[in-house]
Order: C-alpha cells, then structure tokens, then sequence
C-alpha cells in the first residue's frame, strides 16, 4: 500500500504508530493478510498512482475538484473530520491576516466560520504540505494556517508556539482509494471497515488520537521533541556514521531484536541489545558480558559488512532489505536466493523477487538447487522480518530526517 500522512505514521519508544498506521495493521491482521508499506510525502507522487494497479490501498484525503474522483474505487469512510485553523502563540493585530492552505487540501474553509475581528485572506499553498507548514508557523515566519483537525490534534502537542483555534469548515470523509481489479479483496476491506467501526475499540482508537487533551499523544509528542528514537541514540549514531550505514535502519534492527532492551536472551543463546549470536559476538570481541556500547559497535560493524556484500544492488532501500533479512537469516541463504533468483529469470537485484526465492528455499526443489551451497531454510520469518524492518525504518525517516 501507499501511505502519504505524516500525522497518522510517527514513532513513539521505537515503534511505528498512528491512526491510520494503526487501523490498517488491524485491519491486516484480521484478514490475515501482510502490510506492506510505502511512504511518500508527495502528492503528485500519490497522485500518479491513482489509475494504476501499483497499490491495493492508497492513504490518501482527495482534494473537493480532484479530476476524476468519480472514477476512483473508495473505500468505506474510515473516518471523519474537518478544517481548523491555527495560529502562532503571537496573536497578530494586523487587519489583514494572510492563512496558508496546505497542497492538496483536501477540507472546504467557509470565510464565515474564521473570527471577526480580521480579513482572512486564504492563500493556497503551491508546494508544501501541513507538517511543512507548521514547521514555519512554529518558527513565526507565519502566523495563521489551516488544516484538517486529525493532522491538527497529532501535531499540535509536538509544537510549542502553536494554538488551534476553530474549525472553519463542514465535516468530511475520509476513505482509502481501493484497486479496483480487486474486488474480492476491496469487499473484504470495506465489510471489515464497517463493522470494527462498530465497535467499543474503534471508539477507543479515536479517542486515544483525536482526544485534544490524549496522554498518548501528547507523552509521543514529548518524546519526538526530545528527536530521539532510543536513549543510545548517539551511541548508535557515532558508530553507523563511522561504518557509514544510516542509523534510523541500525535502530530499526535493534527494535525488532529487541526492542533496546539490554538483557535480553534469545533463543539459540542470541544476547544482549543487538541480539548477537555467540559464534558472532566472538568475531567482533564481545559477548553477553560486554557493555552495552561494545555490542551496540558489534552489531553495526556486522550491518555494514553485509551492506557491504550488497553493495551491487543499486536501490538503497532493495540493499538494506537484504541486509536486514541477513541479518537474522545468515549472508549464505540471501545469496543462495539470489542465485536462484537470477537462475528461474528474475532480477537478483530486486528484493521483492528475492524473498520469494528465501521463501522457496523450504522446498526440496529449491534447497537442493546445484547454485545453493546452504540447504535448507524456512525463509517465510525472515521475509517477514525484513519487512517489519523496512516499515520501521520508513517511519523513523519520516519523523527524523536526519
């Protein structure tokens, strides 16, 4: 799926969150289907997907004149909600007050709704989108701007210098544009739509976002303003910069080995932070007795060596996919699918081709390939965790750019 809504995709204690976010993976889980997740900020980016079959789902809020709404495939309303304005904590005196609508503003600001007192002149945006806008509103470089109340009510905790203000604008709907090739799939989403909006759970999801006073949210937003994922964030930094591998992806990998917490002991006797093995804990000099920074350095020199034995695949985010599933697999048995990949006639390049062939490598066709040299391997897991991976690491991108 695309996904293109900042405020309902953040990072809260290392773990992707949102409202949609959210909503989705129950959605996903109930239907025993995988999530898989790519985030743009682009909505012309969204936009040229709109008529393809790229996407099962795309999370995005259609602007009023979109041309050729009416052919789109909708999904039952997920949710509602409408425009509202917020101003910088200096209140302006002047008579003219210039607002900044966001592209592709999806809401209808009614002139009448805004307070008297001023003339509201509405200024469209050409280029940027509410969280860019509100990064200048928080800085006083403007004082006014709308949005609509669920992106509003996510990101007014994160700033200081922000207030909202009213709604000024009719409630609307909010729906996911559906492939249309998909029928069975598309009934299944919106059955599901329909009745977990009935229930007690639904009622509390939206009440733990879209409460203006949620400690949720607002313990997140203490968090995100502190830009950090993890409290060994500068250890982890220091040591991916020197191994030049980003950081955001080093986090990703300890989140899913374990969740940064540091006396952890896995299965198999995998220990510690990065959850290292002890055969390869001794490669690097460490082992379950080592500080935390000593396992921390070990884990981010076994990362940047596998990126570096992907260094041939072009697109970033297809390496570091096959580094994260090496990571917990082995090197040998993501090579292993990629000579078989290559073999069958598909792109060894291509992490989406790849991990079918890891998946494969349980079948005795494939494990006993002449191009496999490491047997067998049940590679559905480490698909998956590659993929839970990559999602997390799209999220701390999103929340922390740098």
């Amino acid at each position: 799926m695309l996904f293109c809504h900042p405020s309902d995709y953040f990072v809260y204690r290392g773990k992707t969150i949102g409202f949609q976010y959210e909503l989705l993976q129950l959605m996903a889980d109930s239907l025993g289907k995988e999530l898989n997740i790519t985030f743009s900020n682009s909505p012309d980016e969204v936009k040229s997907h709109f008529f393809t079959s790229d996407y099962d789902i795309i999370s995005f809020d259609l602007e009023p004149d979109q041309p050729g709404k009416e052919l789109l495939c909708l999904s039952e309303v997920h949710s509602t909600t409408h425009p509202v304005l917020m101003r910088h904590a200096k209140d302006p005196r002047d008579s003219v007050v210039f607002v900044y609508e966001p592209y592709g503003f999806p809401g209808v600001c009614v002139r009448d709704s805004f307070p008297e007192g001023h003339q509201w002149q509405i200024v469209p945006h050409d280029s940027l989108n509410a969280e860019e806008l509100v990064e200048l509103l928080q800085s006083d470089s403007i004082r006014y701007m709308v949005t609509d109340y669920a992106t509003a009510i996510m990101l007014d905790p994160f700033y200081s210098n922000l207030h909202i203000v009213k709604q000024v604008g009719p409630e609307y709907e909010r729906r996911w544009i559906l492939n249309p090739a998909n029928v069975s799939k598309n009934d299944s989403i919106n059955q599901w739509l329909v009745n977990y909006k009935q229930t007690v759970e639904y009622a509390k999801m939206c009440d733990k976002y879209f409460h203006p006073h949620s400690k949720y949210v607002r313990n997140a937003a203490r968090e995100k303003r502190k830009g950090r994922i993890s409290s060994y964030d500068a250890v982890i930094k220091r040591y991916a910069t020197q191994k030049n591998i980003d950081w955001r992806f080093v986090c990703a990998i300890i989140y899913q080995e374990s969740k940064f917490m540091v006396d952890l002991v896995g299965t198999g006797g995998s220990f510690g932070i990065m959850q290292l093995m002890p055969w390869t804990a001794e490669r690097y000099g460490v082992d379950e007795d080592s500080p935390v920074e000593a396992q921390i350095y070990a884990g981010v020199c076994l990362l940047a060596s596998l990126q570096k034995r992907f260094a041939d695949v072009e697109e970033q985010d297809d390496r570091l996919a096959m580094v994260a599933a090496a990571y917990n697999a082995g090197s040998g048995h993501l090579v292993d699918a990629r000579k078989l990949c290559e073999k069958y006639g598909g792109d060894p390049n291509s992490w989406a081709e790849v991990s079918q062939y890891l998946i494969l490598k349980k079948d005795r066709q494939y494990y006993t390939d002449p191009v496999v040299t490491c047997g067998y391997y049940p590679g559905k897991h480490s698909v998956d965790y590659s993929e839970r991976a990559m999602s997390l690491y799209h999220g701390y991108k999103m929340s922390l750019p740098h």
